[in-house]
Order: structure tokens, then C-alpha cells, then sequence
């Protein structure tokens, strides 16, 4: 599946920003080691407050160590699409500053620049990519022995589109039709806040 034909923004976006979705729908295209190489390098050039780099990916790929139970951290809904995709990422973050051990208040901040990267270099390769927040951070915890001084925040699942009509009727919709954005003059303000 191609993002060339999709286009969501009125406004002339960059087509990798204008291309980037979230599917369900996985083809049996593996990613290739450079592949994912490539996409995991863009997230370590993101920026970071204090050039920290708070994030950690905890990467899994079906049919590895650790894929299986990544998978069943996951709720049941987002099990029942998930297990196509050819790669599962845990995405932590240290919580507090290396240099002082202080919080460090924009560390999930920084992990969504990485994840931002990344998602901008799987689109540029072809892929898709859906960030999670429906799984169990205790049972991940658990099952990879996180210390407790990294958050547990998301989980990517990574591959090449695949086909929408391979997915049940209730997901089938929601993937041929993307989801829509407020307007900017919902989300923006222009010298004073009146949200």
C-alpha cells in the first residue's frame, strides 16, 4: 500500500507529515534489519531538554525473544491486529535527570520528539506505524524486569500497511476512513489563552 494517494491536511504538508497514519492493517512484509535500523536512528537524533535522551525503545520482533510477551501485555483489543505487524517497541523513560537525579519534568516530552523521528523515517521507507497507550505497564514491567526508575509509556507497532478488508468488520471502518483533526483555531492562540 502506498502513501502516495493519501492526503488529510487542505494546507500543502510536507507529503511524509500529510502521508502518516495509524493502521491496523499489517502486510507479511518483514522489516529488514536496516530498515529498522534506519527508523531507530532517527529517533536518537531527536532533541531532548539538557541533551538527556531520556527514551529507551525495548524493540521485539514475532517469532523473537520477548515478542510473545510484549504481545500479551497488550489489551485484547489491540492484541486481536497487533500480532500481524512484524515488530513490537516498548517505549520508556528514564524519569529523572542523569546529572542530579532530579525529575526530569519533560522526559515523556523528549520520547514523543523520538517517536515524532521515527515515525517521519517509517513513513519516508513505506511503513505505518500505530503508537499504543492500550497495554499493561505492570505486566511489561514484570515480564522484562524494568527497573522501576523508567516509565512504561507506549508501545509501537511497526510494519508495512497490509490490507483493510483482512481485518474485523468493527477495525475495517476505522482504517479506510482516517481520523480527522480539530481545526487550528480550536488548538492555536494568538497572544491569549481563551481554550
Amino acid at each position: 500500500m502506498s502513501h502516495d494517494g493519501l492526503r488529510r491536511s487542505a494546507l500543502p504538508l510536507h507529503p511524509l507529515l500529510n502521508a502518516r497514519f495509524s493502521p491496523r492493517a499489517f502486510s507479511d512484509r518483514d522489516v529488514s534489519e536496516a530498515e529498522l535500523e534506519l527508523v531507530l536512528e532517527a529517533a536518537r537524533w531527536a532533541s531532548s531538554s539538557m541533551n538527556e535522551q531520556p527514551w529507551r525503545f525495548l524493540v521485539t520482533r514475532r517469532g523473537g525473544k520477548g515478542h510473545a510477551e510484549l504481545l500479551a501485555a497488550l489489551n485484547p483489543s489491540n492484541q486481536a491486529w497487533a500480532d500481524k505487524a512484524p515488530v513490537l517497541i516498548l517505549n520508556l523513560v528514564k524519569r529523572t535527570l542523569s546529572r542530579n537525579g532530579l525529575e526530569n519534568y519533560h522526559a515523556r516530552h523528549d520520547l514523543g520528539l523520538a517517536t515524532a523521528q521515527l515515525t517521519a523515517q517509517a513513513t519516508a521507507l513505506g511503513m505505518g506505524l500505530h503508537i499504543l497507550g492500550g497495554f499493561h505497564a505492570d505486566v511489561a514491567r514484570a515480564s522484562f524486569a524494568i527497573p522501576e526508575e523508567f516509565d512504561l509509556v507506549s508501545v509501537i507497532v511497526l510494519g508495512f500497511p497490509g490490507d483493510a478488508e483482512l481485518l474485523a468488520d468493527n477495525l475495517k471502518e476505522r482504517e479506510i476512513h482516517h481520523s480527522q483533526r480539530r481545526p487550528l483555531n480550536e488548538l492555536v492562540f494568538h497572544g491569549e489563552f481563551n481554550g
